[in-house]
């Protein structure tokens, strides 16, 4: 059974089970290092990207099947479904797009303040694709609250949207990056770049 599976005399070897079900471009060497407590390291001296992992892998077998449903708060507005291939390409669309207009190389660190739509995933999958690290800020926080979180990560590039739905009412959601970016300019942190997913 599962829980016989991954019980405690099985571990830490029983999540190879799982870590066996990805694709990993280089193996690890340590399921779990336990050495320096509490700072443990979990799959040592392995690599794997999670773009990859998330819809590359699965084009072969599922390149025409829903990778993403996107249902809007607005009830006349249809239902966006996205297949594997298509998100491929708009994942890729937008890697290029922090690659080659941002400047953005693996290390590099941007901010995300998006609603729950399928741009973000999307955007999401492209900063993994190309190693950026993305702070992630819950779109219903302030630009105040963004622009803090800007500063904390020393994020480069903000991405956002125009606006969404919110309690039948559509939100514009650019004014907040606005005051996001000058947040974090007074706090010394220049935002080189606003990167604005359209919705409306």
């Amino acid at each position: 059974t599962v829980t016989e599976r991954f019980s405690e005399p099985h571990f830490p070897e029983c999540f190879r089970e799982y870590a066996d079900l990805l694709t990993w471009d280089r193996y690890w060497t340590t399921t779990l290092d336990t050495s320096h407590a509490p700072f443990w390291k979990w799959f040592v001296g392995g690599k794997l990207n999670a773009s990859y992992n998330c819809v590359d892998r699965h084009l072969d077998r599922y390149r025409n099947k829903a990778a993403l449903i996107f249902v809007s708060e607005d009830e006349a507005e249809p239902t966006q479904v996205i297949t594997y291939q298509e998100l491929w390409v708009r994942v890729n669309e937008m890697s290029a797009l922090l690659r080659d207009f941002c400047g953005l190389k693996t290390g590099d660190r941007i901010t995300i303040h998006m609603p729950m739509t399928a741009e973000l995933p999307i955007t999401m999958l492209a900063c993994a694709r190309l190693g950026i690290i993305h702070s992630v800020v819950f779109g219903g926080f302030s630009g105040e609250a963004c622009g803090a979180r800007i500063v904390d990560s020393g994020s480069r590039v903000l991405v956002t949207m125009d606006g969404y739905y919110r309690s039948g009412k559509v939100l514009d959601h650019k004014a907040n990056a606005d005051v996001a970016v000058r947040k974090a300019a007074e706090e010394g942190t220049r935002v080189e770049k606003v990167l604005v997913w359209r919705r409306f």
